[in-house]
C-alpha cells in the first residue's frame, strides 16, 4: 500500500472506474497518455479543475493544454501541490508555469495548491 492508502492500480483499474460512473450521464471516462488523449476529448472552456496526476510531467503538460481553456474566474485545484514529502517535484515543475503566466499558487492547509484566473 502507497504513502496515500491507494487501492491496487492493476490491469482492471481502466474498467473499475468506467462501471463506477457508469450511470452519471455527463462523465466520460477516458483511457490514455496526457497530453494526446486530451485532443479527442477535452472541452473547449473550463470553469473547475482538479488535477491529480502523480507525476510533474504529466501536470505541466496538462496545464499547457488547459490554462488557456479556464475561463476568467475558472479555479483550478493542484492536489499534490504542498506535499512536500512526497510530491516536491510537482511544486517545483508548476511553480515556473504559473510564474511566466504572472500567477501565484496558493497553497491550502489541506496540502492542495489552487489558482484563480
Amino acid at each position: 500500500m502507497g504513502h496515500h492508502g491507494m487501492p491496487d492500480h492493476g490491469p482492471n483499474l481502466y474498467e473499475q472506474v468506467r462501471q463506477r460512473f457508469s450511470d452519471i450521464d455527463n462523465i466520460s471516462v477516458v483511457q490514455g497518455m496526457i497530453p494526446e488523449v486530451l485532443h479527442k476529448t477535452a472541452p473547449e472552456k473550463v470553469a473547475f479543475m482538479h488535477l491529480d496526476l502523480n507525476g510533474p510531467a504529466a501536470e505541466v503538460a496538462a496545464l499547457e493544454f488547459f490554462f488557456d481553456r479556464l475561463v476568467p474566474g475558472a479555479i483550478l485545484i493542484l492536489d499534490d501541490y504542498g506535499w512536500r514529502e512526497y510530491y516536491r517535484s510537482q511544486k517545483e515543475a508548476e511553480d515556473p508555469f504559473f510564474e511566466s503566466r504572472g500567477y501565484r499558487v496558493l497553497e491550502l492547509p489541506t496540502g492542495q495548491g489552487m489558482v484563480i484566473k
